[in-house]
């Protein structure tokens, strides 16, 4: 009688365990594979980031006046701490068609290994397969860096690079490094000086993403330069993505707002030429 007893009560605490089991199997057998599917419905994203010294100041006139188009939008603020940890604000939804990311680096110092942290996790929250980028100044310099970068595992692909007054082969004020005054380009974009900057770009340009067109907008206030970086310096990204790169556009900008920081605060033709490459890949002039 006891062993029947014992059996009625193992048998008991069986179905239990099996009804809990199924209910909770029940409940959330759709957890994953919704996720997935959610996450392969995200758009091709955007992200901004500053020049040195900047912030999200430096990003949000650019994203503001994107916004004003239809079906972009920015969705997410990364802020990379002073210690190198990310965090992260606002809601992402996957309706939106252009998504916009401004990354934000607390110490005023954009690099190409943090960028490559947020690019992993939005990769693995989100699904993405690509991006675009653009960057002003140091932005501009670590996006480049970033994509020539050996080991882009577990990263989206780079579809297009905008750069605006990238200081890609030094500038004045730069302490053990060419100040980029005195450089000049041969007719295929080599520079006949490679600065203690340039020279890791030029010697991994082999790793430049094919996946990538590349728009490399420029101030001249008239004197070679737009008050901070030489025209030539900004201009030696050629020849890193000569033969590599998707395609690759140089424009000079002239006008009024030529100025170095006033390159990315309300300027109409930096904005127009944006909305154009992001769109088409390409500008019409």
């Amino acid at each position: 009688m006891l062993m029947k007893k014992w059996i009625k009560v193992i048998l008991a605490v069986v179905i239990v365990l099996i009804i809990s089991g199924g209910a909770w199997f029940w409940m959330n057998r759709g957890s994953a594979p919704s996720t997935a599917r959610a996450a392969g419905t995200y758009q091709t994203p955007t992200l901004f980031v500053h020049g040195f010294g900047g912030g999200y100041g430096s990003e949000k006139d650019m994203i503001a006046d994107l916004s004003k188009h239809p079906g972009y939008q920015q969705v997410l603020r990364y802020t990379v701490t002073n210690t190198g940890q990310l965090s992260v604000s606002g809601s992402w939804s996957a309706s939106v068609k252009h998504p916009l990311i401004a990354v934000v680096f607390s110490s005023g110092r954009p690099d190409a290994p943090t960028l490559g942290k947020i690019l992993k996790q939005l990769k693995k929250r989100y699904g993405i397969k690509n991006f675009n980028a653009v960057g002003h100044s140091a932005g501009s310099a670590a996006w480049a860096n970033w994509a020539v970068t050996p080991d882009k595992q577990g990263m989206p692909q780079l579809r297009r690079l905008i750069t605006i007054a990238g200081p890609f082969n030094g500038f004045p004020g730069m302490p053990g490094m060419n100040g980029g005054q005195h450089i000049t380009l041969a007719k295929d974009g080599r520079p006949n000086v490679m600065s203690d900057r340039y020279k890791p770009l030029y010697d991994n340009r082999r790793y430049f993403p094919k996946t990538a067109a590349v728009l490399n907008l420029f101030g001249n206030l008239g004197k070679g330069t737009d008050g901070r970086v030489p025209v030539n310096s900004a201009r030696s990204l050629r020849y890193v993505v000569a033969g590599r790169a998707k395609s690759y556009t140089e424009r000079e900008i002239t006008n009024s707002k030529a100025q170095h920081s006033q390159l990315h605060e309300h300027n109409p033709l930096v904005n127009r030429y944006l909305y154009e490459f992001l769109n088409n890949g390409k500008i019409t002039n």
